[in-house]
């Protein structure tokens, strides 16, 4: 049986795509490894799944612009850790997880002929991504309209942006009562932008309170901060630093506030819920407000922009929450919209082109293609 190995990861957006691939092809193949920065949740989701993990520290493109002598040294030695990894792994294949934690792997496995995918999550394709797809067999993307962006000799395959298996387990428990759920999702990072200006909006719809409870993912802040915020606004909150499987969250809440990072995008599809889409506005080549755009042009989510200054922010947060919170009509027209745009066989997708990419090895088909 193969190994398989993915490479990258520092962030939820890239990490969680190559987790659901990983979850497609348990119990298929023998071994699945992760190289990844380091960080804890790199470490925490790769050991509670069983997957192998092995951490090769990466050097970002900032970090080549500050002290390019250094970090090319830095990043050579990178790549020689991620060979050694590779030859004791002997992977049959390798797949980025974009972001430049996927490089090392990625270069080594290349000059080891050994094929290499590529997943790129979002509609403008990261700098990693261009760059390495030249090196890569096949780059799976989430959006017909990366193919633009890539060079032309790379081969691309739409199979739509891998998500986690929802578990049947149920948060029935912790969500009881009548209310409906407004979610706020900040990224596996959280962001303070929104665990500041949410509270402060909702602040301003004391009628909706009532009906209405929060749960809000604020990342690596002070939660105390947060739920105090909510409770100086009159309102009742759930505040977590980290949300385990958002998925599930996703399927008990009525209307979602969130970043518009791709692989966020992809699990509130699936799950079908109305959204309201706050770009981080300092994400590489803007590529947050591409995704968001994508989905506004069809019907699917509202967009509210930070780049116009607090005021306007705060302003535009507030209609457009106060009147979605308040009509059940609009909230489920979104809903529908944003379903109607879900890849939810996306991972099956993915472990079928790195079938193709092998040869058509038998046992890297998906349970489902086997059995049919």
């Amino acid at each position: 049986m193969s190994a398989i190995l993915f490479s990258g990861g520092a962030t939820g957006g890239h990490l969680f795509p190559g987790i659901a691939v990983a979850e497609a092809l348990a119990g298929v193949v023998e071994r699945i490894g992760f190289v990844g920065q380091g960080t804890e949740l790199e470490r925490r989701e790769s050991k509670i799944r069983g997957f192998d993990y092995f951490q090769v520290p990466s050097v970002s493109m900032g970090d080549l612009r500050r002290h390019p002598i250094r970090s090319t040294v830095a990043g050579l030695k990178a790549v020689r850790s991620a060979r050694r990894i590779v030859e004791r792994f002997s992977p049959a294949a390798v797949v980025g997880l974009g972001g430049f934690a996927s490089a090392p792997a990625v270069l080594a496995a290349s000059t080891m002929r050994i094929p290499v995918t590529l997943l790129e999550q979002n509609v403008v394709p990261g700098r990693a991504t261009r760059v390495l797809s030249r090196l890569a067999d096949r780059v799976c993307v989430t959006f017909a309209e990366t193919r633009a962006a890539l060079p032309a000799s790379v081969e691309c395959r739409w199979t739509g942006n891998p998500i986690r298996r929802l578990s049947r387990e149920s948060v029935e428990k912790k969500m009881s009562g009548r209310q409906r759920v407004l979610l706020v999702l900040g990224g596996s990072q959280g962001s303070r932008s929104l665990n500041r200006s949410v509270p402060d909006a909702l602040g301003t719809m004391a009628a909706h309170a009532a009906d209405w409870r929060v749960v809000h993912q604020c990342g690596d802040h002070d939660p105390a901060e947060v739920r105090e915020a909510y409770r100086a606004a009159g309102w009742s909150a759930d505040v977590e630093q980290f949300l385990d499987l958002p998925p599930r969250w996703l399927r008990q809440s009525d209307l979602v506030v969130a970043r518009a990072g791709a692989t966020t995008l992809a699990e509130i599809s699936t799950a079908g819920r109305a959204v309201i889409l706050v770009p981080y506005p300092h994400a590489a080549d803007d590529h947050q407000r591409a995704n968001a755009e994508w989905f506004v042009c069809r019907g699917a989510a509202r967009m509210v922009l930070e780049t116009n200054g607090h005021d306007s922010f705060l302003g535009g947060l507030v209609g457009e929450m106060d009147g979605l919170l308040g009509s059940g009509r609009s909230r489920c027209q979104l809903a529908n919209a944003i379903q109607r745009l879900a890849r939810p066989d996306a991972a099956h997708a993915v472990v079928d082109v790195l079938e193709e990419s092998l040869g058509g090895y038998d046992e890297l088909k998906p349970v489902h293609a086997r059995a049919a």
